[in-house]
């Protein structure tokens, strides 16, 4: 068992808005899946993004925006955002207050879980 200091991870971008911070995967040790955090500020979004397998975004605080191809969906905070394998996506904070989240996907193709 491993006890890792968040404020000692690489940010993704390092110096950019928003970035966001591998948690859990490779690096880690972790094979099965990978997770990270990530802070939207006010009007923030991600990029438009697809992931290899399912993704889960645990919202901890705030709302937003899920855009998806059927169209977006709203949530607010706690709630659970779960993204088919494939599916392009991306967040948007259309909140007034930060939007903190915790994503858990399964590892990108050519990373077999162990």
């Amino acid at each position: 068992m491993l006890v890792i200091s968040h404020s000692a991870l690489p940010r993704d971008p390092p110096d950019g808005p928003n970035p966001r911070v591998g948690v859990a995967g490779a690096a880690q040790g972790i094979h099965a899946f990978e997770a990270w955090t990530q802070q939207l500020e006010p009007g923030a979004a991600t990029g438009c993004h697809r992931h290899d397998g399912e993704l889960a975004i645990l919202v901890l605080q705030g709302s937003g925006k899920l855009q998806l191809p059927d169209g977006p969906q709203r949530f607010q905070a706690p709630c659970t955002l779960i993204v088919p394998a494939g599916a392009e996506h991306q967040v948007v904070n259309h909140g007034g207050g930060l939007l903190q989240l915790v994503a858990v996907a399964a590892p990108p193709k050519g990373v077999a879980p162990r």
